[in-house]
C-alpha cells in the first residue's frame, strides 16, 4: 500500500510539469487574444485605462454596457448547459469537493464571457478566466493512473489543481506564492505531498509566460531603500495600514454581498443584469477613467508616484464602487488585482501624510499585501505575491506586518473570503469547535419517563405501554435517579409470576451524564451502551433528574467533528 502510494507522488510528480506546461501555453494565448482585441477594437497597442481615457464620453458608456450584454448572453447559455451538468464549473469546488473534472463547454462559455466582459473594461481582473483554463488542462489532461485513483489520493484533482497554480503563476510571474494559494486556499492545507507537484507545474508555466515574455517582475523598476529596517515609523505605519485594510476588507466584502442581492432584482438575468453593471461602470469612467480593467495601470501609476487624472481617494472610490458593481453584476473575472489596487491606494493614501517622501512605494506594496489577504483570508499566499512580484527582499518584513494585522482585523470583523472553499471550511472549522465546547446542558429535553420505586410490576408495565420507551427511569419522591428498569426485565418478571420490588429488577449502575458533559462523553456511553437516551442528573452527589439527552441531537451536533 505504501509503495502504491509512492508510485502515484510519483507519477503526480511527472503529470505536472506537462500540465503545467500546457497551462502556461493557455494563459499565454488568453492574454495575447486580449491585447490583439484591444488592438482591433480600439486600434491602440495601449492599456485598457489610457484607451478609456482617449475615447468620447459616450463611447465609455456605451462599450462596457454592450461588453456587459454579450458577456451576459454567453452566461445564459452557459447556464442551459449546467442544468444537465453534475460537474462543479468552478475549479476551486471541482478540486475540494469534487473529482477533480471540470465541464468543457460550461467552461468555455465562461471564459469568453469573462473575456467580453475584460475587454469592454468592466472592473475585473484578467487572471479569473486565465486560471479557470488553465485549471481545465489539468481536468482534461490524459492520464489513466488519475482516472483509476479514487479517496484522498484522487489525482485527477491534483492535476487540476496544477493547472489552476500554473495558471496563477502564469499570470503574475509568481511561481512560489501561485502554488501556495492552490495549496492554502483550494486545499486548506500546506502539505509537501500536494506542494510538491504544485511546485513543478507553477514553475513550468511560468517558465512559458518568461519565455514569451521577458524575466522580469511584475512591478519592476521600483525604488525601494535598503535601510528599511532602520525606519521605524515605517514599521508603525505598515500595521496601521494592516488595520485599515483590514476593516476596509471586511466592508468590501459586505458591500459585495449587498451589490449581488440588488442585482438579483434586476428583470432580464444575466443579460440586464451585466448590461446594467456595465452602463455603471462606464458612467464612473466618464469622470475616473482609472476604474476600467483590473488596475495594473493604476497600481503603476501609484507605485511610481505619477499623476492619476483625480485625485487618489477619488480614484480609490470610484474604483470601489466599479469593482463592487461588476461583482455584484455576476461578470465573471478575477479580484486579485483589484483587490491589490484598493490595497495600493489606501497604502498610498497613508504615505502621501509621510513628509519625508520615502513612504512609497512601501506603504501601496504593504497595502495591497494587507487587502489581500483580508479578502482572500489567505495572509501567506499574499505576502509571497506581492514579494515574487517585486523581488525586493526589504519589504518582507512591513509585508509580513501589514498582513497580519489586516487577516486578524478582518476576522475580529466577521469578514467572508473572496473564495467560496474558504468561507465553508471556517464555518465548518467553527462549528467543530463550538460542538467540542458544547456542553450537554444546552441538548437536555424534559421527560416523563419516570416511575416511582413503589410502583408495582403491573402499574410498571403500564408505564411502558403508554410512554412506548424501552427504559424508565426509577426516581424517588426527592427527584433523585435510583436506576433504570428496561422492559426486558418487567416482561420476564410477569412470565416468572412473580412480583418482586421494583429496585430489584432496577440497574442502579445505569449510565447517567451531568449538565457539564461535553459531547465526546455522550458519544463515548452511546457507542458503549445500546440505548437512545442518556439521563442528565444534577450532580453525582444529590443525582437530582434534569431531563435527558437524545442519541439524534447528540449525532446531530458532533456530525461536523467527522
Amino acid at each position: 500500500m505504501r509503495l502504491r502510494f509512492l508510485e502515484d507522488q510519483e507519477v503526480t510528480l511527472f503529470a505536472a510539469i506537462p500540465v503545467g506546461i500546457l497551462a502556461g501555453i493557455v494563459t499565454t494565448l488568453f492574454k495575447d487574444a486580449l491585447e490583439a482585441s484591444g488592438l482591433v477594437m480600439f486600434h491602440k497597442d495601449a492599456d485598457i485605462v489610457l484607451i478609456f481615457a482617449g475615447l468620447a464620453l459616450a463611447w465609455r458608456v456605451v462599450i462596457p454596457a454592450l461588453g456587459g450584454a454579450l458577456a451576459g448572453a454567453l452566461l445564459v447559455a452557459a447556464q442551459r448547459y449546467a442544468r444537465t451538468e453534475s460537474l462543479p464549473s468552478e475549479y476551486m469546488e471541482a478540486v475540494a469537493r469534487g473529482t477533480g473534472r471540470l465541464p468543457v463547454k460550461i467552461t468555455l462559455l465562461r471564459a469568453l464571457a469573462s473575456f467580453c466582459s475584460i475587454v469592454s473594461g468592466s472592473s475585473v481582473g484578467k487572471e479569473g478566466a486565465m486560471i479557470q483554463l488553465a485549471a481545465l488542462t489539468g481536468s482534461v489532461f490524459p492520464s489513466s493512473r488519475a482516472d483509476q485513483a479514487v479517496g484522498d489520493s484522487n489525482m485527477r484533482r491534483m492535476l487540476t489543481a496544477c493547472g489552476a497554480a500554473a495558471g496563477l503563476a502564469t499570470a503574475y510571474h509568481t511561481p512560489l506564492s501561485a502554488a501556495v494559494f492552490v495549496a492554502e486556499v483550494v486545499f486548506g492545507a500546506l502539505a509537501v505531498q500536494r506542494l510538491m507537484p504544485l511546485f513543478l507545474a507553477s514553475v513550468a508555466g511560468t517558465m512559458v509566460s518568461q519565455w514569451r515574455g521577458g524575466l522580469e517582475p511584475l512591478y519592476s523598476g521600483l525604488h525601494i531603500a535598503p535601510d528599511l529596517l532602520q525606519q521605524p515609523h515605517l514599521m508603525l505605519a505598515a500595521a496601521g495600514i494592516g488595520v485599515i485594510a483590514g476593516v476596509s476588507g471586511a466592508l468590501f466584502m459586505r458591500a459585495n454581498t449587498i451589490a449581488r442581492n440588488a442585482f438579483g432584482h434586476v428583470p432580464g438575468g444575466p443579460i440586464m443584469r451585466l448590461a446594467l453593471g456595465g452602463l455603471l461602470v462606464g458612467s464612473l469612467a466618464v469622470v475616473v477613467p482609472e476604474v476600467v480593467g483590473n488596475g495594473y495601470y493604476t497600481i503603476q501609476t501609484i507605485l511610481h508616484n505619477e499623476p492619476l487624472s483625480v485625485a487618489v481617494w477619488g480614484v480609490l472610490l470610484a474604483k470601489l464602487l466599479a469593482t463592487v458593481i461588476s461583482m455584484g453584476s455576476g461578470a465573471v473575472g478575477g479580484v486579485f488585482t483589484p483587490s491589490m489596487f484598493v490595497g495600493a491606494a489606501l497604502g498610498q493614501m497613508l504615505a502621501l501624510m509621510i513628509p519625508d517622501g520615502t513612504a512609497t512605494p512601501v506603504l501601496p506594496l504593504v497595502g495591497m499585501t494587507a487587502f489581500l489577504a483580508a479578502t482572500s483570508q489567505a495572509p501567506l499566499m499574499s505576502i509571497l505575491m506581492v514579494f515574487e512580484m517585486t523581488l525586493a527582499p526589504t519589504l518582507l518584513l512591513p509585508l509580513m506586518i501589514g498582513a497580519v494585522a489586516a487577516f486578524y482585523t478582518a476576522s475580529r470583523c466577521q469578514t467572508l473570503s473572496l473564495y467560496s472553499v474558504v468561507v465553508e471550511r471556517a464555518q465548518a472549522s467553527a462549528a467543530a469547535e463550538r460542538a467540542r465546547g458544547l456542553r450537554l446542558a444546552g441538548l437536555c429535553d424534559p421527560t416523563d419517563t419516570i416511575i416511582d420505586p413503589s410502583a408495582t410490576l403491573a402499574q410498571t408495565a403500564d408505564k411502558f405501554a403508554e410512554t412506548g420507551t424501552r427504559y424508565l427511569y426509577v426516581v424517588d419522591a426527592g427527584g433523585a435517579l435510583r436506576g433504570a428498569v428496561s422492559i426486558h426485565a418487567v416482561q420476564r418478571a410477569q412470565r416468572d409470576g412473580a412480583d418482586p420490588a421494583l429496585l430489584t429488577l432496577c440497574d442502579a449502575s445505569f449510565p447517567s451524564l451531568t449538565p457539564d458533559s461535553r459531547l465526546r462523553d455522550a458519544l463515548a456511553i452511546f457507542s458503549e451502551h445500546g440505548i437512545n437516551r442518556i439521563p442528565l442528573i444534577r450532580d453525582p452527589a444529590s443525582r437530582e433528574l434534569l431531563g435527558t439527552v437524545s442519541k439524534q441531537r447528540v449525532l446531530q451536533e458532533a456530525s461536523c467533528l467527522f
